[in-house]
């Protein structure tokens, strides 16, 4: 392999959209992996596999062979978004080194305890194999079950990302993510990846998305940049309730997903919320999702570390509503998007399974212990070979 490689990674989030699919240039510089984006593309999902997603993700049972043809079906869209991506960038797939696939996530619950007994465990689906056959790629995928193995919480993963892109920086500055979860990476001036903090903060877009869907009657999915949420008021009652869920009084490592805050807590909320305008109860929940991230950072962050920037990305960075609560309420604090630095919001997340799979054929762990609670750092991902394999085992660490 050349000292550049072509590295894509794809991404498919608990909003269930489509596919993110970002084209990667990796190159190592002083020891550390240098990332230039040069294409990124979002292949939408068709709203009847969307639907099938969310059904699949849902508590509702599901037969086990609608889970295996789903499973094969986005193989098919994750292979597909891969020749659009190369399309798109005009460069033959011969060129590309790695493909890093997440996957989409079916099922995430996290062990009780921290050893490998708490019997936690994940579902990505999304056929890997399926896509080194269509694409001819060596693909690397599955990311999160080693780390649940070796102990660990399987999440979040993607602060080994956000360490390399923001390590340089010689003041504090954490990263929120808002997706349809939301996690927090604080990076500390001059740190080594071991003083990375990092956990999932809660809602991100998920609980929001799922009470608009639902008060529309599936008209919209999701409230553009928080327009409904900003001609709503915040019913603090309703949001006080909110605030005691009990994910919230869990020191990290910790992790979460849909089963906390997806549709089953939508159906609560808005059962509650019975007689409230649709605007304040959209109001609430975004509410919610700001609160949640504020405290975090009062509870765990501010009182002992040094945070002069948060990085918003996600697709809650768009969020005008949800970005200016988050603000009024860190005040010490100054919020920032990616693209303030030169990068894209939408991209990062399959940035960071793109850096992975480089890691993971360079046989350099990628998860961070003291993030996950894994017992030790581990590889993470399973190969499976492409045409282009050989050359790539034969690559220099």
């Amino acid at each position: 392999m050349m000292s550049k490689s072509y590295v894509i990674g794809l991404m498919s989030g608990t909003s269930a959209d489509g596919v993110d699919a970002a084209l990667v240039e990796i190159e190592m510089s002083d020891g550390f992996p240098l990332l230039r984006l040069k294409t990124f593309q979002i292949l939408p999902f068709s709203k009847k596999l969307k639907q099938m997603i969310l059904r699949a993700s849902s508590h509702e049972a599901l037969a086990v062979d609608e889970i295996c043809k789903l499973n094969f079906q986005l193989g098919e869209e994750f292979a597909r978004a891969v020749i659009h991506l190369t399309q798109a960038a005009h460069i033959p797939l011969k060129m590309i080194d790695i493909i890093g696939s997440h996957g989409q996530t079916i099922k995430h619950l996290p062990p009780k305890s921290l050893k490998p007994i708490g019997f936690g465990s994940t579902l990505q689906i999304g056929e890997p194999s399926i896509i080194a056959e269509r694409t001819g790629i060596t693909t690397v995928a599955d990311f999160r079950p080693r780390d649940m193995a070796a102990g660990g919480q399987g999440a979040p993963l993607a602060p080994y990302l956000h360490y390399h892109l923001f390590r340089s920086l010689n003041y504090g500055v954490a990263v929120q993510n808002i997706g349809g979860i939301s996690n927090m990476t604080y990076i500390p001036p001059g740190a080594k990846i071991r003083d990375v903090i990092a956990f999932d903060t809660g809602p991100g877009n998920m609980l929001i998305d799922a009470v608009v869907t639902k008060l529309t009657h599936q008209k919209l999915d999701y409230d553009k940049e928080g327009k409904l949420a900003s001609r709503g008021k915040v019913q603090t009652k309703l949001l006080n309730s909110l605030l005691k869920h009990p994910y919230f009084k869990k020191k990290p490592p910790k992790s979460t997903g849909r089963e906390e805050f997806g549709t089953f807590l939508a159906d609560k909320v808005i059962q509650k919320a019975k007689g409230l305008k649709k605007e304040d109860i959209i109001a609430t929940v975004t509410a919610f999702t700001a609160y949640s991230i504020a405290e975090s950072y009062q509870q765990i962050i501010l009182p002992k570390f040094k945070l002069k920037e948060i990085v918003i990305g996600g697709g809650g960075a768009r969020n005008k509503t949800l970005f200016s609560m988050i603000q009024r309420l860190l005040p010490s604090v100054q919020l920032k998007r990616f693209e303030d630095f030169h990068l894209n919001s939408n991209a990062i997340e399959a940035m960071a399974f793109a850096l992975m799979a480089y890691e993971t054929l360079h046989g350099k762990a990628s998860n961070i212990p003291k993030v996950t609670g894994a017992s030790h750092p581990v590889l993470l991902g399973k190969i499976i070979p492409g045409n282009n394999f050989k050359s790539l085992t034969a690559c220099p660490k």
